[in-house]
């Protein structure tokens, strides 16, 4: 899914520049926006005992994400941008289905998400907000049960830019790019009361056409270990990281300052961790609250995450 953080775009910061005596890479256009959707999931990412599932099984999620922070740091300046303040709001409605059919041994399923957002954006006294409709996600998935203790999955998202865009705005509800993303994630009881989950991806983004900016690939994973404190209350920690591994590019080349390539690429990186509470009600309904501080940041923004989740599964 994509609950986009921010569509903070340093253009504008660059056109400043002669205004505010600052000069950022010309282009570090993009930094910071992805369509990862950093710390998504936590607790149990996949369903345990796949294979004793009914053959036609939905789950209705409902996620809530809020970002904020002020810091962007720009590690080829060495440095942080000074004057921003990034907040992000989302609601995101989110779609699982499980089939009976059966690939590779395992049991396929698929999943849609479409987030609301609203984003505020401050940056050399200047302000932007918008609010509306997000970039939307999609993928099949297929779940291999591996016992009662071990679900392994694996998926390609697909980010769709169905959101709002402009050029002209600080705040954009999309990236305005296709992102194509290969995932493999796993649920595991090490023992009755422990849960250890991790999802990992890899993202491929298309070129945004209306700047001609093509973000690097990024490799990302969501981690959660918890343990069950009675039987319906677990308490955990949760967290991301996430590493670009290929430049920045504008034109078909990297991105460049003063006609040279910027040294790192404006490759972004970022660590986040936090504490975690996973409810079960209703029998198999569940609520999660989690959230996340950032640390040893690079070419992003700095700031908390705060995820909520409901889900209520149905089989019919």
């Amino acid at each position: 899914m994509n609950p986009t953080r921010t569509t903070f775009c340093l253009r504008l910061a660059v056109s400043l520049a002669g205004v505010c005596a600052i000069h950022l890479p010309a282009l570090a256009t993009e930094t910071g926006v992805d369509n990862i959707g950093t710390g998504t999931d936590g607790f149990f990412m996949l369903p345990l005992e796949v294979d004793s599932l009914p053959d036609n099984m939905v789950a209705f999620n409902i996620y809530y994400n809020h970002y904020k922070a002020t810091k962007f740091n720009i590690s080829s300046l060495g440095g942080k941008v000074p004057n921003v303040e990034i907040e992000s709001t989302a609601v995101i409605p989110r779609l699982d289905y499980l089939s009976p059919v059966r690939i590779f041994g395992g049991r396929l399923a698929g999943y849609i998400a479409q987030p609301w957002l609203k984003q505020e954006i401050s940056v050399f006294g200047l302000q932007d907000t918008r609010e509306g409709m997000g970039d939307t996600t999609i993928a099949p998935i297929i779940l291999w049960d591996m016992g009662k203790n071990l679900t392994l999955g694996a998926a390609v998202e697909i980010t769709v830019p169905t959101g709002e865009y402009s050029t002209d705005r600080l705040a954009n509800t999309s990236n305005n790019f296709y992102t194509y993303k290969p995932l493999f994630s796993f649920t595991w009881l090490p023992t009755e009361r422990t849960e250890v989950s991790m999802k990992t991806t890899y993202s491929f983004n298309e070129k945004n056409k209306d700047t001609d900016y093509k973000s690097g690939q990024i490799f990302h994973f969501d981690y959660s270990a918890s343990y069950k404190i009675t039987d319906n209350v677990m308490l955990g920690l949760n967290g991301y990281y996430l590493k670009q591994t290929t430049d920045d590019k504008q034109f078909g080349r990297t991105v460049q300052f003063n006609g040279e390539d910027v040294n790192d690429g404006v490759r972004g990186q970022v660590f986040a961790i936090g504490p975690a509470l996973h409810l079960t009600f209703l029998k198999y309904a569940s609520a999660e609250i989690r959230w996340a501080k950032e640390f040893d940041v690079e070419n992003r923004p700095e700031g908390e995450m705060l995820w909520a989740k409901i889900s209520i599964p149905y089989a019919f």
